[in-house]
């Protein structure tokens, strides 16, 4: 079974639940208020499943787009110690606040969204390692998306590792080898929508195996809806 929805809320909370009944809500740049995160909640079916986005601060340092900006409290000395998974207090404080939201939505899954410029080297297997080994995660599912070919032949292994389920956007990237679960994150065209060629390529990468999709483009919630006449999805 494919589970369908889109990258927040494409448009109104009411229109969208209407016709799904699963969102990855976006922490992005700037995390949302505890009473926004409560009323997302409180406004969605008693059926209705969120994921939600990592906030920033980990996966994302100062010199990565979509970057949270600068604050009274994130001083140029805090930036530099954001992002990659660093053994830090903005890093640890980012998780905390994450753990916060992820548990007012009830999101059972919590998706880590690496910037490219996140490649493999020593350093940044050391931080990625200690940080999830480290992690306190109780009920939740980590999902980790890397960018870049660089992680290829590697991602399966750190995951398989980590205990984590690797995200990919089928249209570019191969499906992950283990997994309870499949996560598909396809970019998507930056204007208008997706082709009926790429259309049949991500259903077909979810099939065999209970899959979540999650559409973040332009036209997202068109395509959606576009997937969803075509049966088999929830």
């Amino acid at each position: 079974m494919l589970r369908l929805g889109c990258a927040g809320f494409p448009v109104g909370r009411d229109r969208y639940w209407r016709s799904f009944s699963f969102v990855e809500a976006r922490t992005g740049e700037v995390m949302p208020r505890e009473a926004t995160l409560a009323e997302w909640r409180s406004g969605a079916p008693a059926e209705a499943e969120f994921s939600i986005q990592a906030f920033r601060l980990i996966t994302h340092g100062r010199e990565d787009r979509g970057f949270p900006p600068a604050g009274k409290k994130m001083t140029p000395a805090r930036q530099l110690q954001c992002g990659g998974f660093r053994e830090s207090l903005e890093v640890h404080e980012a998780w905390m606040s994450t753990k916060t939201a992820a548990e007012l939505l009830g999101a059972k899954t919590i998706v880590f969204d690496t910037p490219a410029a996140f490649q493999p080297g020593p350093d940044r297997l050391r931080d990625l390692y200690r940080f999830f080994k480290a992690l306190a995660r109780g009920r939740f599912t980590c999902v980790w998306h890397p960018r870049g070919k660089s992680w290829d032949r590697l991602a399966d292994k750190v995951c398989a590792e980590l205990g984590l389920v690797r995200a990919f956007d089928p249209v570019m990237e191969r499906p992950p080898e283990r997994g309870a679960f499949r996560y598909l994150r396809p970019m998507g065209p930056r204007s208008g929508g997706m082709s009926a060629e790429n259309l049949a390529v991500i259903r077909k990468a979810s099939e065999g195996k209970p899959s979540y999709l999650v559409l973040s483009h332009r036209d997202a919630f068109r395509d959606a809806e576009r997937m969803a006449a075509g049966g088999g999805t929830r």
